[in-house]
C-alpha cells in the first residue's frame, strides 16, 4: 500500500518540488502536503498523474500488482492482468486518448468479423463502435461542454451524468435485442445468440449504474450541501475505465473465440 512517505520519497528522488507538484495535479500545495503527510488519501486519478510526473516504471508497478493476484487468486486467470494494464494506460493518457484507443480496439473487431464473414462478432462490434462514437463526438467536440467555469454544477452534471445515462440504457436495449436487430439487418444463417450476447449488456448496466450514482451523489453535494461524499467524483473516470477495460477484454476474447472455432471447424472438414 502507498504511504504518504512514498509519495514524498517519490518527489524528492524526480527532483519535484510541492509547488510543482501541485500544479501538474491542479490542486493547492496543502493538498500536496496532505496527501504527503497521510492526512488526507490521494483520489486514484490523481494518483497515477504522481506516478507519470515521478516517471515511475510502470513495468515495474504492473509486475507488483500480478504478484499480489498470484498470491490471492493462485494464477486462475490473466483477466485481471488485462484490466489493470489497461487502468494503468488509461489513467497515465487521459480520456480522450485512451477513448479513440477504445474505439480502434472496437474497429479492429468489426475489421475481423468483416474478414471472417461473421455476422454475430460484426454486429457487436458495430453497435459498440456506433454507441462510442456518439458518446466521444457529443463530448470531444464540446456538442456539451465539460468545462464547469461558470456554470450551474448541478444543472451542467446532470447533464452530462444524464447524457451518458441515457446512451448507456439505450446501448443496454440495443443488445439485449441485438440478434433480432442482426436478423433484420442481415440474411445470414450464422447469426445466433451467442455467449457474448449475454455479457456486453451487462457492461452497459454496470457503466448505467455508475451514471446514475454520479447524479445522486452531485445532488447531495451541491443541493443538500453533503460536500464529504466524493466516492464517484473522486474516482468516476477509473470507474468508467473499468467497463471499458472489460469491454476491451471481452472483444479480444470474442476474437480468440471465434478463431479458435474457426480453426476447429477447417480440421473438421479436412
Amino acid at each position: 500500500m502507498i504511504n504518504g512517505d512514498d509519495l514524498r520519497a517519490m518527489r524528492l528522488k524526480a527532483g519535484i518540488s510541492q509547488e510543482t507538484m501541485s500544479k501538474k495535479l491542479e490542486c493547492d500545495r496543502k493538498t500536496v502536503i496532505n496527501y504527503e503527510l497521510g492526512v488526507s488519501d490521494i483520489p486514484s486519478k490523481k494518483l497515477f498523474r504522481w506516478f507519470q510526473c515521478c516517471q515511475l516504471d510502470f513495468s515495474a508497478l504492473l509486475r507488483q500488482i500480478k504478484e499480489v493476484r498470484n498470491q490471492t487468486y493462485n494464477n486462475k486467470s490473466k483477466l485481471i492482468d488485462f484490466i489493470s494494464l489497461v487502468l494503468l494506460i488509461s489513467l497515465v493518457l487521459g480520456p480522450k486518448v485512451t477513448a479513440e484507443i477504445y474505439m480502434a480496439i472496437i474497429a479492429i473487431t468489426a475489421f475481423y468479423g468483416a474478414i471472417k464473414k461473421d455476422p454475430n462478432v460484426l454486429h457487436i462490434a458495430l453497435i459498440l463502435l456506433f454507441v462510442n462514437l456518439v458518446n466521444y463526438i457529443i463530448f470531444a467536440f464540446g456538442i456539451i461542454d465539460l468545462s464547469t467555469a461558470g456554470k450551474n454544477r448541478v444543472l451542467h452534471g446532470s447533464l452530462i451524468y444524464g447524457v451518458q445515462l441515457i446512451i448507456s440504457v439505450t446501448s443496454v436495449i440495443i443488445l439485449i435485442f441485438r440478434v433480432q436487430l442482426s436478423r433484420i439487418l442481415s440474411h445470414s444463417k450464422k447469426i445466433e445468440l451467442t455467449y457474448f450476447d449475454g455479457l456486453f449488456h451487462w457492461i452497459f448496466i454496470y457503466l448505467s449504474m455508475i451514471y446514475i450514482l454520479a447524479i445522486i451523489e452531485l445532488f447531495a453535494r451541491h443541493t443538500f450541501g453533503l460536500h464529504s461524499i466524493t466516492i464517484i467524483h473522486y474516482n468516476f473516470t477509473s470507474l468508467v475505465y473499468i467497463g471499458w477495460a472489460m469491454s476491451c477484454a471481452l472483444l479480444l476474447t470474442m476474437i480468440i473465440s471465434t478463431e479458435k472455432k474457426s480453426n476447429l471447424q477447417e480440421s473438421d472438414s479436412h
